[in-house]
């Protein structure tokens, strides 16, 4: 799971294999959901400026 930052707003963003692809989900903190995508090399997109990783989802407060 990781926050990712845009223009001072967080958005919450987790990572998953769907059918041994890689997808990343993004969604605003009131659940609506803003982009949903397959990464190629996530190891990398998720290195970029603006991610920040938080742990594993089961990891993470549910208080966020």
């Amino acid at each position: 799971m990781y926050l990712y930052w845009y223009n001072q707003v967080a958005y919450v963003a987790v990572m998953g294999s769907v059918e041994n692809r890689e997808w990343l989900v993004m969604f605003s903190y009131d659940g609506v959901l803003e982009s949903a995508f397959v990464v190629e090399r996530p190891e990398r997109y998720l290195h970029k400026p603006g991610f920040e990783y938080l742990g594993l989802l089961g990891e993470v407060d549910h208080e966020l």
